[in-house]
């Protein structure tokens, strides 16, 4: 018994196809796949906080340039969420 399809290209036109995602039917693996991905993402949360806490106190001290900042910051793509958002663009 296969629980996981692998992914398919279906064709929309004559030039573009479109990659579907792998499919899991098996409700288990596909749990334990969604805690796997939870997991990560929570991990991922817990650095970003303690990245934006040090570039922080860089900032606030001195030690960091806001130019540095700005180059942290297009390093980790954080920009392109954090300026439009700051300035009230939508």
């Amino acid at each position: 018994m296969m629980h996981v399809k692998p992914s398919q290209v279906a064709t929309v036109s004559d030039k573009l196809s479109e990659t579907r995602p792998l499919i899991v039917t098996d409700q288990r693996i596909r749990t334990q796949l969604q805690l796997a991905g939870l997991r990560f993402m929570h991990s991922r949360a817990i650095w970003l906080a303690h990245e934006a806490k040090v570039m922080g106190v860089a900032l606030k001290a001195g030690t960091m340039t806001t130019d540095e900042i700005d180059a942290k910051l297009a390093d980790m793509g954080a920009l392109d969420l954090v300026y439009p958002e700051l300035m009230g663009a939508e």
